[in-house]
């Protein structure tokens, strides 16, 4: 890891000291960029008296750090050789002004404008202040771009290296966002409502011009394009049900132009979560089957072409409650948990297929740090313990899910479509063999952003097959009380269990519920 920091308004004796201490390699680096800050009077011809009497009076302390990543690409603006070293680079300037006069030859200026732009990385000042007349309007040109390349990140990189990266909030909004993009203008309905929902979560005065035009640009939509976005609907109840949900949210819209003016903020955040879901379930609607084919050798496995809805009834250990509900003491309650199959067909058909066998009833929960782990007992003659199934994971810019390799989450690579990091995400524990998940044993992962990893993302993520996520119970309450020697009294499929390919006939899977019950 590199560091670089730049300080303001120190002596010059002791940056030298500073930097004779250093190695070698990094000594000539330390001097020159001394050089390069240090003569004040050449930036101030540009305009950068005002700024740096402001940073002189905060005595401001800026700090850019990277991985290995990001220094070998700052690397090659200033020679990659210097920075191989990893070590901790202080440079202290002082107020000092040099004659500009100096600066004025073909080479000085060239020498002036590539430790202008290292001083620019490092103390995080715009380089656009250097101006013309000091290194030339070529140069400043090139080398303003050339700034801009090295402080812009990677899509990627930008979302790993921002704290508040805008992670799902919750299951709900997660699978939200996982539903493949049919429909364009749906999808841009959705982003408007996602937008409206995060600036409202300023804490400060809100943008509620912005946030109502999100909405009348939504409301328009909704009404100009109904025959396109009822287009990929198939004919039948669904197509139905989908006009039914449209209708339902232009209502929805409506409702909130007028919230929007009045500015209330609890309405408005009740009737943006209702809008958004009312816009889930219809671009459920557009999109009736996998955008995609499973691998051959992977055909004959159970996969789920859809989403389906599972209620988990648990009941805690003897001698312990979930407290009160409705002011009665409880001992058991319900969890719902939705498998998604538009990115994780094989891991979520699986998930299904053990619920219809019963393979989860009766099933006892160990606790650990981040999860609360659900393994099948040995004896459990429905699955084979050892049983694996090929890791599932797909990246949120591929098409198509990617097997038996997890994704490179902390080098900046690549994000993926069902995030683990979201309290009550649910995954296939690994499997025997590396690439492999289990094919019976599931978590539920117990997410916490404050001991979470770059980007306020979990250290594991990528690395488990995600197959869905609790969707009722998490905010209740319930979720963050279950622990070790509560059980899951019966799980049930209680919808989408049509969507399930190559699984358990359904008057097979009565008869194992019926056995289970007997149990």
């Amino acid at each position: 890891m590199e560091f670089f920091s730049f300080e303001v308004g120190t002596s010059d004796v002791s940056s030298k000291n500073k930097c004779d201490r250093l190695s070698a390699r990094l000594r000539p680096l330390c001097h020159s960029t001394m050089r390069a800050v240090i003569p004040r009077s050449v930036i101030a011809q540009a305009g950068y008296a005002q700024s740096s009497a402001l940073l002189s009076s905060r005595k401001a302390r800026s700090v850019i750090s990277g991985g290995y990543r990001q220094t070998v690409s700052r690397a090659s603006a200033i020679g990659k050789n210097d920075l191989d070293n990893r070590e901790v680079l202080n440079v202290e300037t002082s107020n000092a002004s040099a004659d500009a006069s100096s600066l004025t030859s073909p080479q000085a200026i060239a020498n002036t404008a590539v430790a202008s732009a290292l001083a620019a990385v490092m103390s995080l000042e715009p380089l656009s202040m250097v101006g013309s007349q000091t290194v030339g309007l070529g140069v400043a040109t090139g080398l303003t771009g050339m700034t801009t390349s090295l402080l812009t990140p990677e899509p990627a990189d930008a979302a790993l290296s921002n704290p508040n990266t805008r992670l799902p909030r919750n299951g709900v909004s997660a699978l939200r966002r996982a539903v493949p993009a049919i429909n364009e203008d749906t999808g841009m309905i959705q982003s408007k409502l996602e937008e409206a929902a995060y600036l409202l979560r300023i804490p400060q005065r809100k943008p509620w011009g912005t946030m109502g035009d999100n909405i009348k640009v939504s409301l328009a939509t909704v009404r100009d394009k109904r025959e396109k976005i009822l287009a990929p609907v198939p004919t039948g109840s669904a197509s139905d049900e989908a006009e039914s949900t449209r209708a339902e949210l232009e209502q929805l819209l409506l409702e909130l132009v007028d919230i929007a003016g009045s500015q209330d903020t609890e309405r408005f955040d009740r009737g943006v979560a209702m809008a958004l879901d009312a816009t889930s379930r219809l671009k459920v609607y557009q999109a009736p089957g996998l955008p995609f084919e499973v691998p051959r050798k992977y055909d004959t496995l159970p996969r789920l072409t859809g989403r389906a809805t599972v209620d988990l009834t648990i009941r805690k250990a003897p001698g312990t409650s979930f407290g009160y509900v409705n002011g009665d003491e409880t001992n058991t309650v319900t969890l719902t948990v939705v498998a998604d199959g538009y990115n994780a067909p094989l891991t979520a058909g699986n998930f299904i297929e053990n619920v219809k066998k019963g393979v989860y009833d009766g099933l006892t929960f160990k606790k650990s740090e981040t999860a609360l782990l659900a393994p099948p007992t040995k004896s459990n003659a429905r699955i084979n313990p050892s049983d694996t199934l090929p890791l599932e994971v797909k990246p949120i810019d591929d098409y198509e899910p990617r097997y038996r390799s997890p994704l490179n989450v902390m080098g900046a690579e690549e994000l993926p479509t069902l995030p683990l990091s979201v309290n009550g995400s649910l995954a296939m524990a690994r499997g025997t063999e590396d690439g492999t998940s289990s094919a019976s044993q599931f978590f539920i992962y117990s997410f916490d952003k404050r001991s979470a990893g770059l980007g306020g993302m979990a250290f594991e993520e990528g690395e488990f097959s995600v197959f869905g996520y609790v969707v009722k119970g998490e905010e209740e309450g319930f979720l963050g009380q279950l622990g070790t020697g509560d059980t899951i009294v019966r799980a049930k499929v209680v919808s989408g269990g049509e969507k399930l390919v190559n699984g358990l006939p359904e008057d097979d899977s009565s008869a194992a519920e019926t056995e289970t019950t007997e149990q």
